[in-house]
């Protein structure tokens, strides 16, 4: 960070007047960022070096002196537990010292490290830490007045805020579409389809892939792929090595697509003039599938990638030719509420119910879409449920929650008892279904439900995976979590370990899901939009789940199994 100061190390004025300007830095970030969030470590630097091209030289910039533990005026630990707790952090993180405004998680704690955190305090105290609770005292001095108030033994009174999502209201506000995503009045009318051109964003993850060749197989259109990469080859191999990790790729599809490096939390995607006035004149529909699909992470830090990365689509879109935006929403728009609702292929409009950083994030999107068509633009909306594997392949993901929750139970030996039912749709099915409608260029001011081929209760998902030759112990949930808990913190591999914030000591958090919801979604408009194409969606049964998990052993996510309980 740049600062007048000179930087006379043994000037005590300059010492001030910096510790000063890190004060208000600290002071700005924690006003922008969760708590969680906010930088612990402040460097003022007189000017930043730099390379001979102008740009910054990251390998001169200093490293935080050792011992410098905090962004701020180090604040010593008093009490007992205070100190307790500072040798713990200390010695768990690998650091010079802790002071009381020090944040564990900037510090380099992660949920395992929290478990582990937690497992020590008790053995040195036999006080009691709610993992997520840390989450909301993520600073050591938060943190003990948390524990002294509690006394260790019992969790916090909820205070009815999610500690990921935002209030309704302000949700609301954040839907509203900024005003001059508008097609100006002399851009050119939408291209017809076949189309020639098409942007795809998200093109390196898991969707993305399956988008990619569906999109690439359903019409001679050329595809440009915007990714987070420096260079049009670095952007281009990563859109291969996806595809290939899929099964999905195949010979000469370099020549069908144009690697595009750019971000979608940057203005323009970080694009250079002439590259983003290219796109603004060259394609003709959009596809937009990236997102950061974290439920670990609260609103405001996904926000800059899901909701002000949606705006730049749209903008985009606006520019020179207006353009078709087709967006992957989520079936998670929709609130969640005890018993049966059904859910028509409408307009999001109610924010009430809609928690958590990433399903909010959607629920703007969603929102976005919608005005965005009112003025002009013409969008389609698609939401998926729980995207799962190919139903062709099995080929699936390995880092999606619901993926990290099967193998996390098949390492305890033990599943929870949640009354939840889940839809699982099949990654090649809403491939399938989103490229046909897209490239169709008939149906825009439509939105479109894609649930699985029928809910499927937790419960029977685990009585296939018992059947598919991985048995597991029925727990309560209380039991259940118990025994995650202590497996972390006793050091075992678990992969819900990254997500025991998301679990709390009676249930889990309410974005994964309600207890006693039955929603039922209409299908109405994709039923219509995919009559005669052919594409249809498996049922999660015995043989669709059997090949998701002949996968997940045949790359060594999930161990081997037992034979098969079931013909």
């Amino acid at each position: 960070m740049n600062a007048s100061t000179p930087p006379l190390a043994n000037d005590p004025l300059a010492q001030t007047a910096w510790a000063a300007f890190r004060t208000r830095l600290r002071d700005f970030a924690a006003e922008q960022l969760p708590e969680a969030m906010v930088p612990s470590r402040f460097v003022v630097l007189p000017e930043l070096p730099k390379l001979p091209n102008g740009k910054v030289d990251r390998g001169r910039l200093p490293a935080v002196p050792d011992g410098e533990s905090t962004g701020t005026a180090y604040v010593a630990p008093q009490t007992p537990l205070e100190i307790r707790l500072a040798e713990i952090w200390a010695d768990l993180l690998g650091v010079g010292r802790v002071g009381l405004k020090d944040n564990f998680f900037e510090l380099g704690g992660d949920s395992l490290a929290a478990a582990q955190m937690a497992a020590r305090l008790r053995a040195a105290t036999g006080l009691q830490v709610n993992l997520r609770r840390l989450f909301d005292h993520p600073t050591l001095e938060r943190l003990a007045r948390h524990l002294d108030t509690q006394d260790g033994t019992t969790p916090t009174a909820d205070t009815g805020r999610h500690p990921r999502s935002i209030a309704g209201a302000d949700l609301a506000a954040e839907a509203v579409l900024p005003a001059d995503i508008t097609p100006a009045a002399d851009a050119l009318p939408p291209a017809p389809a076949p189309y020639r051109t098409v942007l795809l964003t998200g093109g390196t993850g898991y969707t993305g892939a399956f988008l990619l060749r569906e999109l690439l197989d359903r019409s001679d259109a050329h595809l440009y792929v915007l990714v987070r990469a420096d260079t049009p080859g670095q952007a281009a191999g990563r859109v291969r090595a996806a595809m290939e990790l899929y099964g999905v790729w195949r010979d000469g599809d370099e020549r069908r697509f144009t690697g595009v490096p750019g971000d979608l939390a940057r203005p323009y995607f970080g694009l250079d003039h002439d590259t983003y006035l290219r796109l603004a004149r060259d394609v003709e529909m959009i596809v937009h599938n990236g997102a950061w699909s974290s439920y670990a992470l609260p609103y405001r830090r996904l926000k800059p990638v899901n909701v002000l990365g949606t705006q730049e689509v749209l903008r985009l879109a606006a520019r020179h030719r207006i353009k078709p935006v087709h967006y992957i929403s989520s079936l998670a728009v929709y609130p969640g509420r005890p018993g049966e609702h059904r859910w028509a292929e409408d307009a999001a409009t109610d924010p009430e119910g809609v928690v958590g950083g990433y399903r909010q994030t959607k629920w703007v999107g969603d929102r976005m879409m919608a005005q965005a068509h009112e003025r002009g633009l013409p969008t389609c909306v698609y939401r998926p449920g729980q995207i799962t594997g190919a139903q062709t392949t099995g080929a699936c993901a390995e880092d999606t929650f619901l993926n990290a929750t099967l193998k996390g139970c098949v390492q305890l030996g033990a599943a929870l008892e949640f009354d939840v039912f889940l839809e699982m749709t099949p990654v090649d099915f809403c491939a399938a279904a989103v490229a046909h409608i897209a490239l169709g260029g008939r149906r825009h001011g439509t939105a479109f439900n894609l649930p699985g081929g029928h809910p499927l209760a937790w419960n029977r998902l685990v009585e296939l995976l018992a059947e598919c030759g991985y048995p597991l112990r029925r727990l309560s949930y209380a039991d259940w979590y118990a025994e995650l808990t202590r497996a972390v913190e006793d050091g075992a591999e678990n992969e819900l370990a990254r997500f025991l914030p998301l679990f709390g000591a009676d249930q889990p958090a309410e974005d994964l899901g309600y207890r006693g919801s039955r929603p039922v979604f209409d299908t109405t408009n994709l039923r219509a939009a995919l009559t005669g194409s052919g594409i249809a969606c498996l049922p999660p049964e015995r043989d669709l789940v059997g090949r998701y998990l002949d996968h997940f052993q045949a790359t060594g996510f999930l161990p081997a199994r037992a034979e098969r309980t079931a013909p």
